[in-house]
């Protein structure tokens, strides 16, 4: 199983602090049996450039690669949706590198319908969206979303739950969720063990999710240096 969302490189965000955390982080998820994770720190079209995002990234990157296996990484971003973000110049390098897909996030509050035209425009440029932690939001804010074509990241915490959200099964069960991300920030140790607990209680769509995300891993690119 890919972990499709994480904020594991050090300093690029506030999800690790250092080196050392970063490979805590690692750790866990490979005691879980999770050794393909995406790197997804945030970023923020108002605080800076595409170009500076990268240059932050790539530097982060490079402080981890010397102790870690480079394939078990891959590189992208988690991009805060704003008007007309999707001319952004350079937004097709924040999809995960080497493909199409850009992990898009939404607002907690004040969320526009017209939202849904970045996901159109943004295929008509050849990208495709996945929504980040789409468990987050309301459904019916999400359900614009993917009247437009864009797809969904769920959140593991979101699924290892006592009370089960009916939704997320019913975006599962339209094939609508390709991925799980755990989201992990810091030294989190229940993070992977509450991965685990998704995929177990994914049943019957957990195949479907994990095909969907091993596609879109093998048709990504370990990030030249």
């Amino acid at each position: 199983m890919v972990d499709f969302h994480s904020h594991i490189l050090p300093g690029a965000d506030h999800g690790s602090r250092n080196v050392e955390t970063s490979l805590a982080q690692i750790k866990l998820a490979q005691d879980c049996g999770v050794g393909r994770i995406i790197a997804t720190p945030h970023f923020y079209a108002h605080r800076m450039s595409v170009q500076e995002f990268l240059k932050l990234r790539t530097e982060a990157y490079l402080r981890l690669l010397p102790h870690i296996d480079s394939s078990i990484i891959r590189l992208a971003a988690e991009v805060l949706i704003c008007d007309n973000i999707q001319n952004l110049p350079g937004i097709e390098q924040l999809c995960i590198y080497g493909t199409n897909m850009l992990l898009l996030e939404l607002p907690f509050n004040d969320f526009d319908k017209s939202y849904k035209y970045v996901v159109t425009d943004l295929k008509t440029k050849g990208i495709d969206v996945i929504l980040a932690h789409a468990d987050r939001y309301q459904p019916e804010n999400i359900e614009v979303m993917l009247s437009a074509g864009a797809k969904i990241q769920l959140n593991a915490d979101a699924l290892d739950v006592f009370f089960k959200k009916r939704h997320l099964y019913d975006w599962m069960e339209r094939g609508l969720v390709v991925a799980l991300g755990s989201d992990i920030h810091g030294e989190d140790k229940n993070a992977y063990k509450h991965f685990i607990q998704a995929m177990k209680k994914m049943g019957k769509h957990l195949p479907f999710v994990e095909n969907c995300s091993n596609e879109i891993w093998d048709k990504s690119s370990i990030y030249p240096v």
